[in-house]
This record gives C-alpha cells, structure tokens and sequence, in this order.
C-alpha cells in the first residue's frame, strides 16, 4: 500500500467508522474461537485498530466495547461447544487434531479453576482452547460468564491501549518525517510478524509431525526388510522412537524442501525477467522515498550486525567455547556451516554476476545475488539455533529460533531499505541460508552427539556478537554513512538563469511523504551555509539546542521559554535540514521564528550551492500541564517578511510562483512568494 491509498484508507475510516468496528468486533471474535484463534492474529488487528484510535478516526470507547463484546461472544460460542459436545469433542475435527493443546488446558483448568477463564485470556496458545475446556469439563454457566466479562474487559484495553500509545508517539514522530513514521510500522510488523510465524508454525506443524512419524514408522517397519540395510531399514532407523531428533529430521526435510523450491524459483524469475523483476524495482524506489536520516542510523546500525567484522567474532567464539568443552562434532559441524556457507555465497555472487540496485563494493562481493548479510545470517544464527535447540524445551526453542528469524529478518530489511541488494537478493540470500542450516541440520541430528549446554553457548555467541557490533559501529559508523547514503545526481545552472526564472525549477513545498506537500520553500539561498550562519547570527539568530537524549528531557519543563527548548528536525525529500536557526519574537516567550534550509541538488557555476527553505513561526502548546508541544504556523508571509528584514545589505528579489501545486492542508496562507537570496561575489 503506497501513502497515498494508506491515508485514503485513513480517511474511508473516518467515513464509515461501523466497518471499521465490525472488523474490530470479528477479529476479537474469531481470536476467541476454540481452536480458530491459533491462526487469527487479532491481537495485531487490536494493535492496529488502537493506532487509528490515536490519529482520530475511531472513538477510543467505542472500540474498546466492540473489542471486549467479540472476545466475550468468541469465548461464550467456545465454551458452548464444549458444554454441548462434553466428553466426545476430544474426538470431533478440529480438536482431534490438538490432543496436546486440549490436555495443557484441561490441566491449566484443574489448575486455576473459574480463574483459567481469566488468566487463560492472556496466554499464549491455550487462550484458544480454555473455554471450550471449561464447558467440556461442566463449569456452571452463570461462573463462566461471569469471568468471561470480566476478562474480556480487561483483554481490551490490554492490546487496544498500547496502539493508542504508539499512533500518539507517531503523531509526535509526523510533526518530524511521515516516513519515518512509516518504517516503524514496517519494522514493527515484520518483527511482530516474524514472531507470529514461528510460533504459528511450531502449533500447526506439531500434530503434523506426530502424524507423518506414525505413518512412516509404519511404512518402514512392516516389512522384515525394515532390518536390513535397505532404504526402509535407514528410515526405520532415523525414526526409532527412542531417538528424539526423529521429529527435527522430519521438520528439517521439509524445511529443507521448501527453501530450496523458493531458492530455485527465485533463480528462475530473476533468469527470465519474470514480475519478481518489476517487484524488485517497486520494492527499491518504495523504500527509497521512506528514507530519513533517523531511519538510516537505525538500518546501518542494523547490517552492521551481519557485516563480517560482527559475524566472523561471533563464528571464532561459539567455535571456542565448544572446543573447550571438548564438543569436537558440533564444532566441526558449526565451523562447516560458516564456512563453507560463506563460500558458496561468494561462489554464486560471482556466477550469476548479477548487478546491486547500486555499485557499494569491489571484489568478490560487487555481485548482488545472492545477498550474503541475507544468507550468512540465517547461516550463522540459523545453526547455533540447531545446537542449542537440543538441550532447550520447546518452549526455549520456540524463543531461539523467534529471536533468529527476527533478526536475520531485520538484517535482511536493512539491506533493501538502504540500497545495497534488490528485494530478489534478499529473498535467494534467506532461502538459500535457510536451505544450507536444514541441510547441515540433518546430517548434524543423523547421529547422536554430545550434549551442548545450550545457555552457556549462547551467552558467549550473545557476548561476541554485542562486543563485536559496538566496536565495529564506532569504526566503521562514518565510512557507512558515505556508502550508504543517497546518490542524487546534481545539476549545474548559470546565476542569471536561476535569479530570473530558473528559481521555478526548484520545488515548491517541502515533501514529507510522496506526492504530497507540507510547507511552502518561500526562501532560496545561493551560497555558503557557513557565511548565512554569521550574518544571521550578528541579527539575533541563533542555532537552537540539538535534540540528544538530555535536551529532550526539556519538553516536559512547561516553565521554560521556546527560545531554550530544543529544535525538532524535519525532512524534505529524505533528508534533514543543512542549516536551522531560531530567532525570538519580542512579548511572546511561547513563540519563536524557524528557518530551514536543505540542499536543492543544484549548484550555480562554478561551484555555489542552491539551497531551499521554509520560514516559520512556531508556538509551543502545551495540551497537557506538564508537556510542550511545538505547532508550526500556518502564515508563511510573516516570517519571510522578518526573514527579509535581518538580510538586508544583501542580494535580494522577491518573486513570485505560477501554478502552485495545492498543499495538503488548506489552512496555509501564503502568497507565492520566495525569498531569493545570493552570497556577494
């Protein structure tokens, strides 16, 4: 969904809120339904739904009762089920296919009694099944619904509230980019999401993988050739009932499988030119036009952690520590999986010899299919999950393998948001590590081996990995700014040209999100940010605070003058402001003037910069007694005119536009006008 059609859907809310509440009434209903409620990630939806309550669109109270009233009416058609089938629902579809899951409940009822209801909301998988459990096991009606109420009112709020929380914060974040805003959002699905998956998938895979192990124990072991050395007698033995890895090789196999099918189809489309191409470009310039320069320390921060300087210590480590626990198989096996992994990535960059969205490296590694941050990190990460999984409950496993797919997720979103892969080298990259650990994992688990303390190994790997990445980030931080940064082609124009009309070239508003305008770029200054900062500064201006973790403790001092709070940065087309400079207003303490420039991209001949800026008034609002909130002006021809003021002696024209694309807000009140300015010679 583009920002467009995500601020339309904003707006089709806002118009007809009672769709928007019966889908809130639908997910909390069907995520309450015995069974159903596995694969029905509602409380995603409660998340999202408090997010729209935030920007306004929804009222907070009605969406907290539609919530609470779907999960009470999940809840009581589950516990009906149970009152009405008793002793033969074990045996009804589809809860003969979760013997497991309705055990846990029954015992977590006989455990907590009426009270399961209440806490059983809150938990996990089970959450699915307690309800049923209770009218199977013969809870009085009037008990059940009792607690039934009463949890659902608390369970609403619980999830609605911190979306309320997060779309209020990314209010505030809106007053400083929309996209970075946006990234959040992607992040925070794709770690939400990542985690659902994993522990979706152990839920349906379990009883699966129960029933294929009983079918293939019976396939190999009916037959007296199931004691030789046949095909059916190597089955018959990897499935022995008494060797746990049984289930991990079937799991593994069929992990396997599929990674390789999405490997060799991804090779496919990319070969052909198929729409996975097309996707490719979309994907690019989507994430092109999100990026501020928050998001990028965030997302270089992020491949930092899958750079070989991070990787290679984590690899030494774990390989350390096993050697000193004399776990001579696992190390060879983990010292397999890194190398011979890394090279086969290097192997297929340089035979397919397909090119990165941009040129970043030399080498073996200037090739981009398929991404190594992408494999190496399912590699490394994917196979010290296998080793560890062993000696960890599955509960421990689901927490391991949730934290590798977050994280190599994240590495893997990093490189598409910051240009150095195509989201087709991202995908071959995690399909290909994915494919490469099942692999190794098979033929790891073929065998027995000792015994790895699961938590002692993954302390030193955690060790490893947070000491690396510090030390790598304070080395290697302003080279990755420069190679990572966006290259955007600069054009030259002669002075005449741009002090008579080439000024118009230059865009109008400044660009928060694509295709819309916020503020008009009522100045143009030609030349040095350095000479402007003086001349403005001997009339009173001033740079303002720089937000740091300290000055921002300063909005919540409501005494204290808007002339010492400290300046929030805007973005115009992805990047923050070059130069901001503050000027008081004599008689109001609330209010300050804002100048802000950023580069146009243009350069005069020889060599004098252009640069585009907004003039504004800002006031600090305080809708709570014990928090400021600064507001932008909407009269843009006040503040150029003060603007005006302390640059005289200076080269200045005052012109007007034609043809004004309209701003996204219809409260601004500007009259054209643009400040020109130029250094003197």
């Amino acid at each position: 969904m583009d920002i467009a059609n995500f601020n339309a859907l904003i707006t089709w809310i806002a118009r007809h809120p009672d769709w928007a509440y019966a889908v809130v009434f639908l997910a909390a209903f069907t995520e309450s339904l015995a069974v159903v409620g596995l694969f029905i990630p509602g409380v995603l939806v409660m998340f999202g739904a408090g997010a729209v309550v935030a920007v306004g669109s929804l009222e907070l109270w009605a969406t907290l009762a539609w919530a609470a009233a779907g999960a009470i009416a999940g809840d009581a058609g589950s516990y009906w089920l149970g009152r009405h089938y008793r002793a033969e629902l074990p045996h009804l579809w589809p809860f003969r296919r979760y013997p497991k899951l309705l055990a846990k409940g029954a015992a977590f009822f006989h455990r907590h009694g009426g009270m399961s209801i209440f806490l059983g909301r809150f938990v996990g998988p089970i959450r699915a099944v307690i309800p049923a459990v209770a009218g199977m096991l013969g809870m009085p009606p009037a008990r059940f619904y009792a607690v039934n109420i009463l949890s659902a009112l608390g369970w609403a709020p619980t999830y609605i509230l911190p979306g309320v929380v997060f779309g209020a914060s990314l209010g505030l974040a809106g007053a400083v980019a929309t996209r970075l805003a946006l990234i959040l959002v992607l992040l925070l699905i794709l770690a939400w999401g990542g985690v659902w998956f994993v522990s979706r998938s152990v839920i349906w895979l379990q009883p699966r993988v129960e029933q294929g192990l009983g079918q293939l124990q019976s396939w190999a072991g009916s037959t007296p050739s199931a004691r030789t050395g046949s095909f059916r007698g190597m089955v018959a033995s990897l499935l022995d009932p008494a060797r746990p890895e049984s289930r991990a090789l079937l799991v593994f196999a069929a992990v396997l499988i599929a990674a390789a099918w999405m490997f060799f189809g991804v090779i496919e489309d990319v070969l052909t030119g198929d729409p996975l191409v097309l996707v490719d470009k979309t994907a690019y310039h989507l994430l092109q036009g999100l990026r501020t320069p928050l998001g990028d320390s965030v997302m270089i921060a992020l491949t930092e952690l899958g750079d070989a300087a991070v990787t290679l210590p984590v690899v030494a480590a774990v390989l350390l520590w096993l050697v000193w626990k004399r776990a001579w198989r696992p190390a060879v096996y983990w010292l397999a999986a890194a190398s011979f992994g890394a090279a086969l990535t290097v192997i297929l960059k340089a035979g397919f010899g397909l090119p990165r969205p941009l040129p970043m490296y030399d080498g073996s590694i200037a090739f981009g299919f398929p991404s190594s941050h992408a494999a190496m990190s399912i590699v490394i990460f994917g196979f010290l999950a296998v080793l560890a999984a062993r000696e960890l409950s599955l509960r421990g496993q689901l927490a391991v393998y949730s934290v590798v797919v977050l994280l190599a997720g994240l590495i893997a979103f990093s490189r598409i948001y910051l240009g150095a892969h195509w989201l087709s080298d991202v995908l071959g990259g995690l399909s290909f590590g994915v494919a490469w650990v099942a692999l190794l994992g098979i033929a790891y688990l073929r065998r027995p081996a000792p015994a790895v303390a699961a938590h002692g190994l993954l302390a030193a790997a955690s060790i490893a990995l947070i000491a690396a990445a510090v030390v790598h980030a304070a080395n290697q931080r302003d080279a990755d700014a420069v190679r990572y940064a966006i290259q955007r082609p600069s054009t030259l124009m002669a002075q005449q040209d741009w002090w008579s009309q080439g000024w118009q070239t230059l865009p109008a508003w400044r660009i928060d999100i694509e295709g819309e305008y916020e503020q008009p770029l009522s100045v143009q200054w030609a030349g040095s940010l350095e000479f402007l900062r003086a001349r403005l500064t001997a009339r009173g201006w001033r740079e303002a605070l720089p937000v740091t973790g300290k000055s921002l403790l300063l909005w919540f001092d409501t005494r204290r003058p808007a002339m010492q709070l400290p300046l929030l940065p805007r973005v115009h087309d992805g990047a923050n402001e070059a130069l901001a400079l503050i000027y008081p207003l004599k008689g109001k303490p609330d209010q300050r003037l804002v100048l802000r420039l950023w580069s146009s991209e243009k350069t005069l001949t020889p060599r004098t910069p252009i640069w585009v800026g907004t003039v504004t008034a800002e006031r600090i609002s305080r809708p709570l007694a014990w928090f400021n909130l600064p507001q932008d002006g909407q009269d843009f021809n006040v503040p150029r005119l003060a603007l005006f003021e302390s640059l005289s002696g200076l080269p200045t024209r005052l012109v007007g536009r034609d043809g004004v694309p309209q701003s996204v807000s219809e409260e601004i009140v500007w009259d054209k006008g643009v400040l020109l300015v130029h250094q003197p010679e």
